[in-house]
């Protein structure tokens, strides 16, 4: 089974991540140097998010191969194997505005105590890489994992299935002999189930269950309820009641359940709504849409400015605040990035009927008498 990607986005993020965190543990940061660290970090949470990850794995390297797999020196010489994957030792500018690196002297030679700690940095940086990668991708024993305001993290269960975690989410794994459970206490998961007809996958939100075998499907755990949709192969959803199992047969083969057993089966390409009241699937659903924060972006079809706050704010500190006297007024549809929080700003902004005020702590959208 292929595991999922970094889109080149985050990998650039990650990369400028690694040479913010070299050159600050080098010591060769000097005021001009901190400002435009400073700018870089708040331009994103992802920024910041990926810059805490990268010091985490240098601080706690050990812990995340515990049985020694990845002995440095492997690291090392399969960081070394991808010449792309390593740093020239000539110092390369940090542009500036007038086009040159005010930190650099062309005509000044860089002592050769300089030369051999920028080497080692460059090693460094290679290898940290290569353990970034493999902190991803580790496979995760059974407990609870969650992510941070703007932080997405993909998790490999052991099983050889995948977990994509959203901001601002949570999960409990728990896994027997007879069934692999996943509860998703918060937030949004994109699942990616390896095949195993003896042992059903599945995802618990509240009171909806989600059961599977072998397929790709994202669960949205929102206040009033949840949201299913299928990416690829079959699922089963129904309400359980607190003290009630699932029949046998439930349990073991999707593909025998039946309408009467209260379980609602989706296919490919179709999204339910699940409340504790009931259960709806979606006329026109758009799966691209519903997982299009795999890629970093806010889709909305019609959406209430309730809605496009409510999304808003799992990705930034700043809060979008609706007034009541906007709310009913507008309805939204586009496409933005989660992590330029400007683009979506920008946009009420040119709304007929919209007034934008913004101050340190909040984006406030109110009706333009």
């Amino acid at each position: 089974m292929e595991r999922p990607v970094r889109t080149k986005f985050n990998t650039q993020i990650y990369e400028e991540a690694c040479e913010w965190f070299i050159e600050c543990r080098a010591g060769d940061l000097d005021d001009i140097a901190r400002v435009e660290f400073d700018r870089w970090l708040r331009k994103s949470p992802e920024h910041q998010s990926a810059y805490l990850e990268i010091a985490a794995i240098w601080n706690e390297g050990s812990s995340l191969d515990p049985a020694n797999r990845w002995d440095v020196e492997t690291l090392i010489a399969k960081a070394a194997e991808d010449s792309s994957n390593v740093v020239a030792l000539e110092r390369t500018a940090r542009p500036t505005r007038e086009g040159r690196d005010p930190r650099q002297a062309p005509t000044t030679p860089a002592p050769a105590t300089t030369i051999r700690r920028r080497r080692l940095f460059a090693i460094a940086a290679s290898a940290l890489l290569v353990t970034a990668a493999l902190a991803t991708y580790l496979l995760v024993p059974q407990g609870v994992y969650a992510t941070t305001l703007g932080e997405q993290r993909s998790l490999a269960l052991n099983d050889g299935s995948t977990v994509q975690l959203n901001s601002l989410s949570e999960i409990r794994i728990r896994y027997t002999e007879q069934e692999r459970t996943v509860d998703l206490l918060k937030g949004q998961a994109l699942f990616h189930i390896a095949n195993d007809s003896t042992r059903p996958f599945v995802v618990c939100s509240g009171q909806t269950r989600i059961r599977a075998v072998g397929t790709q499907f994202d669960v949205y755990r929102k206040s009033d309820g949840t949201v299913v949709t299928v990416v690829e192969g079959r699922v089963a959803v129904r309400q359980s009641h607190e003290g009630s199992e699932m029949r046998e047969h439930e349990a073991n083969d999707v593909s025998s359940i039946r309408a009467g057993d209260g379980a609602i089966l989706l296919a490919a390409g179709e999204q339910i709504i699940v409340t504790p009241q009931t259960a709806q699937r979606t006329s026109h659903p758009d799966v691209a849409g519903a997982t299009a924060w795999t890629q970093r972006q806010l889709v909305f079809d019609a959406a209430s400015l309730t809605d496009v706050a409510n999304e808003f704010n799992r990705y930034n500190e700043r809060k979008l605040v609706i007034d009541p006297s906007a709310l009913g007024t507008q309805h939204i549809s586009g496409v933005f990035s989660s992590t330029d929080p400007a683009s979506l700003i920008r946009f009420l902004r040119d709304r007929p009927g919209l007034r934008v005020t913004e101050t340190s702590t909040q984006i406030r959208v109110e009706r333009n008498q």
